[in-house]
C-alpha cells in the first residue's frame, strides 16, 4: 500500500487540518484513504510548513486524478484561488507520492 503526503505551502492561505477534514468529508477522497494530520520537520519542505497531510491509498490512481481532487477540495476551502494559480508538483520516494501545492509565481 502506498501512502499520498500532501504538502500544502501555507501561501496558498489553506489550513492542512482543513483541508484533511474536506478530503475525509469527500465521499470521493474518503474512498481512498482517511486523510491524517502529522507534524513535519521545519524547513523539510518549503519554509513555514509545519504539518504534512498523509493519506494510506489503497490503489494507484493516475497523476490527473489526484491533482483534479486536490484542486476541487483547496478551492472548496479557499474559493477565492483561482484554480489556474495553483501549481502541484509531484515526486515519489519509496511507496509515497508525495505532491506539494503552491502558488505559482510569475515570471518577471
Amino acid at each position: 500500500m502506498s501512502r499520498l503526503v500532501v504538502a500544502v505551502d501555507p501561501a496558498v492561505g489553506v489550513e492542512p487540518a482543513a483541508l484533511a477534514k474536506a478530503w475525509d468529508s469527500d465521499e470521493e477522497a474518503a474512498a481512498l484513504g482517511a486523510a491524517a494530520v502529522q507534524p513535519s520537520r521545519p524547513g523539510a519542505f518549503l519554509p513555514g510548513l509545519a504539518e504534512l497531510i498523509w493519506v494510506p491509498l489503497a490503489v494507484n490512481l493516475a497523476s490527473s486524478v489526484l491533482y483534479d481532487l486536490l484542486r476541487r477540495l483547496l478551492v472548496e476551502q479557499r474559493p477565492a484561488v483561482d484554480v489556474t494559480e495553483l501549481e502541484l508538483a509531484e515526486t515519489v520516494s519509496g511507496d509515497d507520492r508525495v505532491l506539494v501545492v503552491r502558488l505559482r509565481r510569475s515570471a518577471r
